[in-house]
């Protein structure tokens, strides 16, 4: 199953590289990684039969019992046929109808992106692995709906699909935090119903995840998206309403109807509201003009007939919500791919402007026909075996049934009109007028239809096929027990099939007399002046207007009262913390004895900090931290920390080099600080209360005891286990190594983002850098100082796992060997001694630091485990080539940043 999903995201990564080198024979190749995933579902599909289920689980965050477990019963066998089957055939759609498009590889990319989540949606058997699916198709959905971003309406659309569905989607993701909690287990396999059903929070779940549910299949009255979103591309319309983002919700409540069927609530919220959703859908859809929000909002209505058929919890109700799922996916599939193949033919999807295309699209037309059938629920077709089951489960309901059986009618009966609209009106009504003469569209854009409308005809006429293979299976993992499955065309003469043949009666009444039905519609023009998509416009204005409002008071410009604010309300929970902490007894306080070098240390440090805080000029407040932080540099040697110390002092040395660089440029001011004298006792103030806070907080924590003694179990560990003196190394690039390869990720990426920054003064590239200390004695002296300084840097590298040194501290040193080249002889001399870029040096250690990790997992171990040789009882291992790629990560990205910082363009 994770195959599956890795295959089709690998195939979305390539798709702009196979766009490109392929052209239009790229949707073919991509199109086999979707291929192959249906092929390997098709395999799967005897054992899911005979009511097995596959597990798979990939460790994800062991350490709070997280992972990637993936499930595949009945359910989620179907929702996984329809999504990677329809794919493949929406790629080949895709790759003809945008043949021409610039961008063609990034939609490919996109809808990959969209197959990959939808498929590890319904496979996830983890809560929190489901949630991260289910945004990503979120964000997916944005990009396919935002494709045309040229358009406004694309970018409207796309941002209410984003929101609606995102804001459910927060509300979800505390209901599923909740049920795991109440639920006893983070596995939908594991849960628990008794468990949930006695949580007293079990109210609040089920409107929390009914929330999220709602918004993504567009439930009333979050609607609004489903229909704006068909400004996507024609693919994208297929794919969303037959098989994947609008099916996602119908799908989670599917899968939780076992944990929360029983409950009375539970099934009449989703008939009442499903039903809502149908009648809305099925009036809305009546009075569109366009073939494609025509289709549109009887997604909506289908949609909402599922989410009535999952509340009736009956044997005949659930059958009929897997019938239907396959059935609508196959037939509205085919019906959007034929709307953009006639777009596509003639130039135009407005109804009135089209007619008698069955002439020109034979094969179009033949396939919409068929889909068309399926929809309308005539027999044989798989669509009048969902019809059926349909009104059979909501009759089990009682009372409440027949009045749902009614809506059901009066929906279905709209259906079969809009069948009719999109059918007999396009294809066999008087020729229409057409933007430009039609023509059969290529073999990609009507192969899938026609596949999918002939499914929709074999699945009906020879429906044990999909009774033993696909529905049972799906039927039995949605219901709460065994429920006996059996599909029929004909179940002789039953209240099912009357309802069913008054619904075909109203239907064709509906379609002849469709001009009539639309007037009276239109007369109802106090319901259409309460639009959604007014309110949804009104109510984002003021969102925006109340947040611009409220950001203005708090974002006032002003860097210093942001930073008093900021220090005020950090000193104030410090100090909540703190003083009660200093009251309690048993606090254990520790004093260490303090250094002649480490008391000479804190007084450079305070005097350095307080002379900061006086100076006015800018360099002169650089010498001034500078001269703090070599008083703090000084005290870590004090107090016997030289790896620390001698990091700080390379740190501190740097710093006020980039410092000089970069102050040089800004252009000169008279005064730093607050000229008035009230503002700078306010500052005073405020600094002396938070070093007092932090004082305060920082003897607290140190007087608490450590769960266990870490240093003791370091230090014993150390050289038996690191094979290394020096504790400090031996945790940075041994016991701790993920950290610090992350770390040096983040030194690496800073130093190349800021460097992009800075523009290279154009002179300075030409004349191969300027000087900044031209001095013979200096030229002359300098060679043997830097290479001592190398040679120093190398030194520390090698020792560093026994004594103080290491990669990092190695790699500062070698920096400031670079850092006087490019102050005496400019950057271009220090890069011509370099040879080699200095963001690929930093890249490579980054590479080498990674593959020394590596080597613990073919040893079979973790990822970044030390392993060891003894050649002559020397210890050599992967720390220490792990330590030589921070060497390179640290150096490099260094000196990178000096580089772009040297010859920046002038202010």
């Amino acid at each position: 199953m994770l195959s599956a999903v890795l295959g089709i995201v690998l195939a979305m990564v390539l798709a702009p590289w196979l766009s490109r080198a392929l052209d239009a024979r790229a949707g073919f190749v991509l199109a086999l990684a979707p291929l192959a995933a249906f092929l390997w579902l098709v395999l799967q599909m005897p054992s899911i039969a005979a009511g097995g289920q596959l597990f798979e689980s990939l460790p994800w965050v062991p350490g709070l019992g997280i992972a990637l477990n993936f499930r595949l019963d009945g359910l989620s066998l179907l929702f996984a046929l329809l999504i990677s089957g329809i794919g493949t055939l929406i790629v080949l759609y895709a790759a003809a109808y945008l043949s021409d498009h610039h961008h063609l590889g990034r939609f490919y990319a996109y809808l990959l992106g969209f197959m990959a989540s939808m498929l590890g949606l319904v496979l996830a058997d983890d809560l929190v692995a489901m949630f991260v699916f289910w945004e990503l198709t979120s964000v997916c959905s944005y990009l396919l709906i935002t494709f045309q971003h040229e358009r406004d309406e694309a970018r409207r659309s796309g941002l209410q699909a984003l929101l609606i569905t995102g804001g459910g989607g927060l509300a979800l993701l505390a209901g599923l935090l909740l049920l795991g909690l109440a639920g006893e287990a983070w596995q939908f396999s594991a849960l628990s119903a008794q468990a949930v059903a006695a949580h007293p929070a079990s109210s609040a779940i089920v409107a929390l995840i009914l929330l999220g549910c709602f918004t993504k299949s567009a439930q009333v009255p979050f609607h609004l998206w489903l229909p704006n979103a068909m400004v996507a591309p024609t693919p994208v319309s297929a794919y969303l309403h037959s098989a994947t983002m609008v099916k996602a919700g119908v799908y989670l409540l599917a899968r939780l109807n076992p944990i929360f069927g029983g409950e009375d609530g539970w099934g009449s919220v989703l008939v009442v509201v499903g039903a809502a959703t149908a009648v809305l859908g099925a009036v809305l859809a009546i009075r569109q003009t366009d073939l494609k929000r025509l289709l549109a909002y009887t997604t909506v209505t289908v949609l909402g007939q599922l989410t009535m058929l999952i509340g009736t919890n009956t044997p005949y109700g659930l059958q009929a919500f897997a019938v239907y799922l396959l059935a609508h996916s196959l037939y509205k599939g085919a019906l959007f791919m034929a709307a953009g193949a006639v777009d596509h033919a003639t130039g135009t999807r407005q109804i009135a402007r089209l007619g008698g295309l069955i002439r020109f699209m034979p094969l179009t037309g033949a396939a919409v026909a068929l889909a068309a059938f399926s929809n309308a629920g005539l027999p044989p077709f798989f669509g009048f075996i969902a019809k059926e089951f349909k009104y059979s489960g909501l009759i089990e309901l009682g009372p409440l049934g027949w009045v749902s059986t009614a809506v059901m009618i009066a929906t279905n009966a709209l259906l079969l009109t809009a069948a009719g609209l999109v059918f007999i009106r396009v294809f066999l009504g008087r020729p229409g007028r057409f933007p430009r003469p039609p023509h059969e569209v290529s073999m990609p854009m009507w192969l899938g239809p026609l596949l999918l409308a002939l499914g929709g005809f074999l699945l009906g006429a020879f429906n044990k096929l999909p009774e033993v293979w696909v529905v049972n299976a799906a039927v039995q993992a949605v219901s709460h027990g065994p429920v006996d499955v059996n599909l029929y065309l004909w179940g002789g003469i039953t209240p099912a099939l009357v309802a069913s043949a008054l619904t075909t009666a109203l239907g064709v009444l509906g379609y002849l007399y469709r001009y009539r039905l639309r007037r009276r519609l239109n007369r109802l023009r106090v319901l259409w002046r309460i639009s959604g998509d007014l309110i949804w416009d009104r109510m984002l204005k003021r969102l925006f207007t109340f947040a611009g409002a409220t950001a203005a008071s708090f974002q006032h410009g002003s860097l210093r009262r942001h930073i008093v604010l900021l220090v005020l309300a950090a000193s104030a929970v410090m100090l909540a913390a703190a003083v009660p902490a200093l009251g309690r007894s048993g606090l254990a306080w520790h004093a260490s004895s303090l250094s002649p070098a480490a008391a000479v240390g804190c007084l450079l440090a305070v005097l350095g900090a307080g002379a900061a805080a006086l100076m006015r000029g800018r360099l002169a407040l650089v010498a001034a931290l500078g001269l703090s932080g070599l008083g703090v540099a000084l005290f870590f040697l004090g107090v016997n920390a030289p790896d620390v110390a001698i990091t700080q002092f390379m740190v501190e040395t740097l710093t006020v080099v980039f410092l000089g660089l970069v102050l040089r440029r800004l252009p000169p001011i008279g005064v730093v600080g607050s000229r008035s004298s009230l503002t700078r006792r306010l500052h005073a103030v405020v600094a002396v209360l938070f070093g007092v806070a932090v004082s305060l907080a920082l003897i607290v924590v140190v007087s608490q005891p450590l769960p266990g003694d870490i240093a003791s179990w370091l230090l014993a560990a150390s050289l038996p286990q690191g094979h290394g003196a020096n504790v400090v190394n031996v945790v940075l690039v041994d016991f701790r190594a993920l950290d610090t390869l992350g770390e040096i990720l983040v030194v690496a990426l800073a130093c190349a983002a800021a460097g992009t920054l800075l523009v290279r003064r154009r002179q300075a590239a030409v004349q191969g850098g300027r000087v900044e200390l031209d001095s013979p004695l200096l030229r002359e002296g300098l060679k043997p100082l830097a290479g001592l300084l190398v040679l120093v840097a190398l030194v520390l590298l090698w020792r560093g796992h026994n004594l103080p040194g290491g990669g990092f501290i190695g790699a500062l040193v070698a920096a400031c060997a670079v850092v006087l080249i490019v102050l005496v002889l400019g950057s271009a001399a220090a890069r011509r001694l370099l040879r080699v870029s200095a963001l690929r040096v930093s890249a490579c250690g980054l590479l080498l630091a990674m593959a020394a990790g590596g080597v613990g997992l073919a040893a079979g171990t973790n990822y970044l485990t030390g392993a060891w040789i003894f050649p002559g009882g020397l210890p050599l291992g992967t720390p220490l080539l792990f330590d030589i790629g921070v060497f390179f990560t640290v150096f490099g990205a260094v000196v990178h940043l000096l580089f772009r910082l040297h010859d920046c363009e002038e202010g």
